[in-house]
């Protein structure tokens, strides 16, 4: 089980003036959003031989944003991007630019981006599923992902969704057919994890310590409500404050966050194995 790390939590040095990621040099798999610019020039400052790198597609922003989609522009930039980065990282991987909840639209992206020299990987969505498309990814791409699970009930409509599609994957594997490796877009919950065989994972979880300074491995939680909170960083005259401790022990924070995920990666990973499921690379 491999956890992506998506999203972005960044700042600028108060000392130096230099723009840092907390924690992501801590980072080994990294999911970054292409149409995110900021995020793909600060990522690649973390970029290691042994990093694993995933390329969203960034069709779930551009779908809540209206955004139109440009698949030249998207088919461009891989093969830039492969250019730059292939050979100093572990493996790069992008994710077909699909239209959420247009089934047909996502395959022909798919279709059309393979016929311009890409090979994205497929998108097999809950929201406007049809198991014909789960099928032709079972039977033609080793590596596919499992996506459109976004303003779903978990308990309702997810997790029951998921049930079936993987009891139609291992139906699929005990006629003697190899595990595809499954990518679970949007999914970092545990429980979810320890449920379905699932090769690799993003989620954004790790930042909810920078984002509203809560914790789910150190326990600690921030209430909201109340009167408003006011930030010291706005008046520097009348607060007394050291930003740059500040900004230090965010990194520990955060550092520490990655290292808990980094140990749940293992745990799931070693759950799977003993019950012979492996996935190489």
């Amino acid at each position: 089980m491999k956890i992506f790390f998506a999203g972005g939590a960044y700042f600028r040095t108060h000392d130096t003036n230099v723009q840092v990621g907390p924690g992501y040099d801590l980072m080994k798999n990294h999911l970054i959003a292409w149409i995110d610019g900021t995020e793909l020039k600060l990522r690649e400052k973390y970029l290691t031989k042994d990093c694993d790198v995933l390329i969203d597609s960034g069709a779930f922003s551009l779908y809540t944003r209206g955004v139109p989609i440009d698949l030249n522009e998207y088919k461009d930039f891989i093969i830039q991007y492969k250019k730059d980065h292939k050979d100093k990282i572990t493996s790069l991987n992008f994710i077909n630019l699909d239209k959420i909840g247009d089934s047909e639209e996502s395959w022909n992206n798919q279709h059309k981006l393979e016929k311009m020299g890409v090979n994205p990987i497929p998108v097999v969505h809950q929201y406007g599923f049809k198991k014909k498309y789960l099928d032709k990814a079972m039977k033609e791409y080793p590596f596919f992902s499992l996506g459109g699970m976004w303003g779903r009930s978990r308990k309702l409509d997810t997790i029951p969704w998921l049930e079936y599609v993987f009891k139609e994957i291992m139906m699929w594997v005990k006629k003697g057919n190899k595990l595809p490796k499954i990518h679970l877009l949007g999914i970092g919950s545990k429980s979810v994890l320890m449920k379905f065989p699932a090769y690799s994972c993003d989620n954004t979880n790790w930042m909810s310590v920078t984002k509203f300074g809560n914790s789910k491995f150190l326990k600690i939680f921030i209430p909201r409500g109340g009167k408003k909170f006011k930030n010291p960083y706005k008046h520097e005259k009348k607060y007394e404050y050291n930003k740059l401790e500040d900004q230090r022990l965010l990194k520990k924070l955060v550092d520490h966050e990655i290292k808990r995920y980094k140990d749940l990666e293992k745990q799931i990973t070693e759950f799977w194995q003993k019950r012979g499921i492996v996935f190489n690379g």
